[in-house]
C-alpha cells in the first residue's frame, strides 16, 4: 500500500544511502511528516524515522556544517534547492528511476524538476504543494 509521496521520497533516500540503513533521518518543516504517515512508513519498511524539524535557512546551515551529511532526506522549499546546491554542494541528486511519477500531478512534477535541476541532475520533487486560490466578491470589487 502506498501511503503518500513521502514514502516515495523516503524509500528513494533509503535506497540512495543504503537499504541496510535502519533509521531514516529526515530534516523537514513541522507538519510535513505527519505522525500517522511516519507510522505507516515504519510498518511498511521496518525502518524507523527520526525527524528533525527546521526551516529553510536552518536546514541549509545544518547541511553546510556537516558538508551535506547527518540526514538522509531534507525537505527545504523548492526555491532553496538549486541556489544552495550551486553555492555549497549540500544535496545529492535524486535517482528518478526509483520514483513512481504516477503519484504526482505531472505539471507540478515537471515544474519542480525544472526548478531544482543543477548541471543536469534533479534535486527535488514536490511533496507538500497545492494551488493557492484567490476569491473576491465582485459586488465589492470593480
Amino acid at each position: 500500500m502506498k501511503t503518500t509521496i513521502f514514502l516515495s521520497a523516503s524509500a528513494l533516500a533509503l535506497s540512495s544511502f543504503g537499504a541496510q540503513a535502519e533509521t531514516l533521518r529526515l530534516l523537514t518543516w513541522g507538519g510535513y511528516a505527519p505522525e500517522n504517515v511516519i507510522e505507516m512508513f515504519e510498518a511498511e519498511t521496518g525502518h524507523t524515522v527520526e525527524v528533525t524539524k527546521s526551516n529553510n535557512e536552518e536546514m541549509i546551515a545544518k547541511l553546510r556544517a556537516t558538508n551535506g551529511g547527518g540526514f538522509d532526506l531534507a525537505q527545504p522549499s523548492q526555491d532553496r534547492i538549486a541556489g544552495p546546491q550551486i553555492e555549497f554542494g549540500i544535496y545529492k541528486p535524486l535517482d528518478l528511476s526509483k520514483i513512481d511519477a504516477s503519484q504526482f500531478i505531472p505539471s507540478m512534477l515537471e515544474a519542480t524538476k525544472a526548478n531544482t535541476t543543477v548541471d543536469g541532475e534533479v534535486y527535488g520533487v514536490p511533496h507538500v504543494w497545492g494551488t493557492s486560490g484567490l476569491v473576491l466578491n465582485t459586488a465589492m470589487a470593480g
